[in-house]
């Protein structure tokens, strides 16, 4: 069968291809963190491509936070962040889908209980009481009716604070940054609710009952924060 390719999608094909072999030049060059791309000028001309394909592909790079541009110096490679890395590509997923939204929250949920042995092992005692007191100011922000989805969002990394993994820290804050203002005013309506389910998971980690917190955690998102596949208008927000 024949396949008419449209415009736009050669457009793509092209930016697609030049990024991928800008990618292996800066790998095949071993090119490190401060080392400088060739000029857009001499690029084009080793790759044969307009200047408007290599400057969306530079664009990708630069969005994945492999090169910076710099005024009067070129496109300068970049330290490696897996905290970067990981936030630039599951915000460009996300954008404002409600479904892959509530996809990267389903994400979140089972990352947690998946950890959450791990998590109970490593606290320290003064980990708890950090724990603790952030529940504290999450209690006093909810009696003046405000939404504390900062306090809440640290209570939660403090709970897999101990956990030596950098991709796990890393994808739990881009799910949190992601859901900061998504459907903020539906999320307030059991905002109440969700303290009564950490003060258990805080309880159960003062009486050292890895069991009960076990349970705690899964009490809390038992019925899940959002329904992952489901449309904005059938989305529930008994957890947080």
């Amino acid at each position: 069968m024949h396949t008419v390719q449209t415009a736009s999608g050669e457009k793509e094909k092209r930016y697609t291809s030049m990024y991928k072999k800008l990618r292996s030049y800066i790998i095949d060059n071993n090119l490190q963190p401060g080392d400088v791309l060739p000029s857009e000028q001499t690029l084009c001309e080793m790759y044969g491509v307009s200047r408007n394909v290599l400057r969306e592909a530079l664009k990708g790079l630069t969005v994945m936070g492999v090169i910076k541009g710099c005024p009067g110096k070129g496109n300068i490679i970049q330290p490696f962040s897996v905290n970067e890395l990981i936030d630039n590509v599951l915000f460009c997923a996300a954008q404002d889908n409600t479904e892959i939204i509530a996809q990267l929250l389903d994400v979140r949920k089972k990352l947690e209980l998946a950890y959450m042995k791990e998590a109970y092992r490593t606290l320290t005692i003064p980990d708890i009481q950090n724990i603790r007191a952030i529940l504290e100011r999450i209690k006093k922000e909810w009696e003046n009716n405000i939404y504390y989805h900062a306090d809440d969002r640290e209570f939660h990394m403090a709970l897999f604070s101990r956990i030596d993994n950098a991709a796990l820290h890393a994808i739990f804050s881009s799910i949190w940054d992601i859901d900061e203002n998504f459907q903020v005013v539906k999320k307030m309506q059991y905002m109440g609710l969700t303290i009564a389910k950490h003060e258990n998971i805080v309880l159960a980690l003062e009486e050292r009952n890895q069991e009960a917190f076990e349970a705690a955690m899964l009490v809390h998102f038992s019925s899940g924060k959002y329904a992952p596949g489901t449309k904005s208008k059938d989305l529930t927000f008994e957890e947080t």
